[in-house]
């Protein structure tokens, strides 16, 4: 995999979505969920939502595959939803609106990106979706899509499975809020700001503003300055020592300034080649990491410790103890593998 240049949104490797699997798509149909309708054809109908591509930070943004791309990367810090739908199948409409609401109330702590495949065929083309329901749900965490359902399903449902989101993203360290704001909103759009039933849409909740180092480590990412990121993170963990968003932000920073240019190929056969190479199972579990594999990341170096010796055990433990700051001392997997470090050391 060739470098390629980091920035605020793109704190994840891209993951390519033409690599998409039919297969994951029908799993979510599972549980007798039938696809209700063909894919939609060309055409302009009412109810259409702006133009796909404007701030894909927002808490709620229409998008495009390309700006879909840069929801996808953020997702290692913002938890998204994908909501793939068609204003030509009935239903679809007042589902994707009601997914609004819901991310505006929870006040973006995921963001919401809206598909309409009827303006992005090319969307259902990447997700190799040969018919879509009245919409398709798709979860991105770490960069990965995980579909949750298909077909429209009931709002408290949908609210239940959206905490469950929210805690497993917990869990990953990805407790990042989107931003404040609506681009390209089907209500904005299709019903000129109001909800189904003339209720008007819900104030937008008002977030505090950055912490100055907080932005001055977010504004050094944008300028691929990673070195410069983490001095204004320290900086604002000597100022405040339980800033979870300055704690994270740094951690990704690091990882991701160490793992971020990696061939993930080569490391992993490298790794698979040899146990005892220890920068190359070092690199594997970071890998692993990235990817939400945090059993496996640490697995990885557990293994490594017991077959090391010295300088070089002390340098798989000490990234092993990293890893763990990373994810959380509170995660029940950072409990366990803690446990089973000590039975490897002794």
């Amino acid at each position: 995999m060739s470098n390629q240049p980091f920035s605020r949104a793109s704190l994840h490797g891209a993951v390519d979505l033409s690599g998409m699997k039919q297969q994951q798509m029908q799993a979510a149909m599972s549980g007798g969920q039938q696809p209700g309708a063909g894919a939609p054809q060309q055409g302009g109908t009412a109810g259409q939502p702006a133009p796909a591509g404007g701030d894909p930070r927002s808490t709620v943004v229409a998008v495009d595959l390309d700006s879909f791309g840069e929801v996808l990367q953020d997702s290692a810090v913002v938890p998204a939803v994908l909501v793939l739908w068609s204003p030509q199948i009935p239903g679809a409409l007042e589902y994707v609106q009601m997914m609004e609401r819901l991310a505006i109330e929870f006040e973006g702590r995921f963001r919401l990106a809206t598909g309409n495949v009827v303006a992005q065929p090319e969307m259902l083309q990447a997700f190799q979706i040969p018919e879509l329901p009245e919409a398709m749900t798709i979860a991105v965490m770490m960069g990965q899509p995980m579909p949750l359902y298909a077909g429209v399903q009931p709002e408290e449902e949908v609210r239940a499975v959206m905490q469950n989101l929210l805690q497993a993203a917990a869990q990953n360290g990805v407790t990042g809020r989107a931003q404040p704001g609506v681009s390209g909103s089907v209500s904005e759009a299709g019903t000129q700001g109001e909800q189904p039933g003339g209720q008007e849409q819900p104030e937008q909740p008002v977030e505090e503003p950055l912490s100055p180092h907080v932005q001055a480590a977010y504004d050094a990412i944008d300028a691929g300055d990673f070195a410069a990121a983490v001095a204004a993170f320290d900086a604002r963990l000597a100022e405040e020592p339980g800033d979870e968003e300055a704690r994270l932000g740094r951690q990704q920073v690091v990882l991701l300034e160490r793992a971020g240019s990696l061939d993930a190929t080569a490391v992993r056969e490298a790794a698979a080649k040899d146990a005892t190479d220890i920068e190359a199972q070092m690199q594997a579990a970071d890998l692993d990491l990235m990817g939400g594999h945090v059993e496996d990341a640490f697995a990885r170096l557990i293994d490594t410790v017991k077959v090391t010796t010295d300088e070089d055990r002390d340098a798989v433990r000490e990234r092993l103890l990293e890893l763990f700051e990373m994810v959380g001392s509170s995660d029940p997997r950072v409990r366990t593998a803690r446990s089973q470090l000590m039975s490897a050391l002794f």
